[in-house]
This record gives structure tokens, sequence and C-alpha cells, in this order.
């Protein structure tokens, strides 16, 4: 067994120029690990990984052994789901699906409503066949196939999300022109948007097509 290279140490001032962005500073440590203390890469990770499960949790310990076996779910995930109305042994198998993202999780329990029992019991199975190196049975979808469109987004401008300001974009059919075009929303003023900064979006919504 020879072990990986050690972490890089974590440059001090590095993450006090990121919490002085807002963000907080278990996420910050994380970020500047992760890009070697390279302010401009470590601020795009953070964008990139601000909504993982672990984004502010505190960096383990670089000492401590592997563990065999799922990492416990985030109490503050398992909580805010259970909130939702979902069982915890609910929340804790699809949070261990989702790799502990809250907000996949999140979109999969609610997609799955309908059966919730079953669905769960689908994917805890699945997960021991795989462990137990028999491949999964083909789950069968019973309201058609999941082909979603972009319908919109919200932009956010501003050094962090406590301040500045939000616009959002809206793809609608645009009667005069006899198709569908992209329309933004800022406050009072609505226009045509000839290039929407879709790459830049802070939340994004989809609509499901029908099936053919």
């Amino acid at each position: 067994y020879r072990p990986g290279p050690p972490a890089p140490e974590i440059d001090e001032v590095v993450v006090a120029n990121l919490v002085s962005m807002g963000f907080g500073e278990n996420g910050c440590r994380r970020a500047a690990q992760a890009t070697g203390n390279n302010l401009e890469a470590a601020t795009e990770w953070i964008f990139a990984h601000m909504e993982d499960a672990d984004f502010n949790a505190p960096l383990p310990d670089a000492g401590a052994g592997g563990s065999s076996g799922p990492a416990p779910a985030n109490p503050e995930a398992v909580a805010m789901l259970c909130s939702m109305g979902f069982s915890e042994a609910h929340v804790q198998a699809v949070l261990e699906h989702t790799d502990g993202n809250a907000e996949r999780a999140a979109d999969w329990l609610f997609s799955h409503s309908d059966d919730l029992d079953g669905a769960v019991a689908a994917i805890s199975g699945a997960a021991d066949a795989s462990a137990g190196g028999e491949p999964p049975a083909p789950q069968s979808l019973g309201d058609g196939p999941g082909n979603y469109k972009l319908r919109g987004f919200i932009s956010h401008i501003g050094r962090n999300t406590g301040s500045g300001h939000y616009v959002a974009h809206v793809r609608k059919f645009i009667p005069e022109l006899g198709q569908e075009r992209w329309v933004i929303f800022n406050d009072q003023s609505v226009a045509l948007s000839e290039k929407p900064p879709r790459e830049h979006a802070y939340l994004y919504l989809y609509e499901r097509q029908d099936a053919p």
C-alpha cells in the first residue's frame, strides 16, 4: 500500500479573502485545499460546489484512516429533508443513493413520492445486489421518459448571496415573432435577451416534455 500525496497546506490569506466574500470558513478551506491555494480557482470551485452537502462541513482529519461502507449522511441535510415530510429511513437511503447531495435527494424524493416505499426498496435492493456482484434489475417507469426542457433561470448579480440583485430569464412564445425567445425580467424592465447567460444561472427551471 502506497499512500497518496499529502494535501497541500492551506493558505490562511486565501481563506481570509474568500471569507470576506461572504462564504463559510469551512467551505473556503475546502476550496483552498482543492485548488492549491489559487484564489481565482478557489472562487470558481466554491460556486461549483457550494450546494454540496458537505460544503460547510469541517475538513476530515488527514491522519484518520479510511473506513469501509458509506459515510454517514450530513445531519443538517437529513433534518432539512425530514422537515419536508419524509421519514428519516427514506432520507438516509436516498442520501446514500445520491452521494450525500441534498438537492438531488430532494428532487428524487419528490419525483418518487407516489410510491416512495417501493422506490426506496428498489434502490436499496440495487445497492445490495451491486455490493454482492450482481447487476441490478432494470427499473421500469410507468409515466414515460423523463425528457425536460429548460424553461427559465434566475441569475444573481453581486459579490455574494447576501447582497446584489436577481434577474430572471424565461423562454416564452412571442406572438409578433411567431416563435419562442428568451426574455429577461429585470424588475419593471422586460425585454428580449439575445445572449441569455445560461452558464451563470443561480437557479434553473425545467418543464417536462410530453412523450412523442
